[in-house]
């Protein structure tokens, strides 16, 4: 199986699931560096990358933006309706599509896709659906295992795709 997209949740996945508020009301999240560099690496490799998220924050829309994640659906009650709509777009199907999740809110999505992903901190129930676990938590470099992981299904070594040069 070629995976085509890699669609991430945010929060317990590309985060660690905390949110932090400043004393203004601003919401701040932390996002990993690695994460960043596997993202960039596994477009440049041809799988589209994606972002579903239920909730919406400037935090996520600059982090998104830095690393040119055009594809996103913020503040999205349905995921797999959202995910189908970005597969109408691209003319690919759900069984071409991977999909990274942590909570129960990921998991219809899962079922439905060709290859469900989850980081090892994920709900018991995600983990029992997910093809692949990765040995890191959200936030602590599971999406970089998550591209390490399909880029080597897909039979691409991304080390050979790196842009010493690139932000991340």
């Amino acid at each position: 199986m070629i995976i085509k997209l890699l669609a991430l949740d945010v929060d317990g996945v590309m985060t660690d699931g905390s949110i932090l508020y400043t004393e203004q009301g601003e919401e701040m999240k932390a996002f990993h560096t690695h994460d960043g560099l596997g993202m960039k690496c596994l477009r440049k490799a041809g799988v589209e990358i994606v972002v579903i998220s239920g909730r919406k924050s400037k935090p996520l829309e600059r982090r998104l933006d830095d690393l040119g994640i055009r594809r996103r659906r913020l503040k999205c009650a349905d995921k797999t309706s959202a995910l189908n709509d970005i597969c109408d777009e691209l003319g690919l199907e759900l069984a071409d599509c991977a999909f990274m999740g942590d909570d129960w809110i990921d998991m219809d999505v899962m079922r439905r896709v060709g290859y469900a992903m989850a980081p090892s901190n994920a709900a018991s129930e995600v983990k029992e659906i997910a093809h692949w676990i990765s040995d890191k938590q959200g936030g602590q470099g599971a999406v970089r295992e998550a591209c390490d992981h399909i880029a080597d299904k897909n039979g691409i070594k991304l080390a050979d795709l790196v842009n010493p040069k690139e932000k991340v």
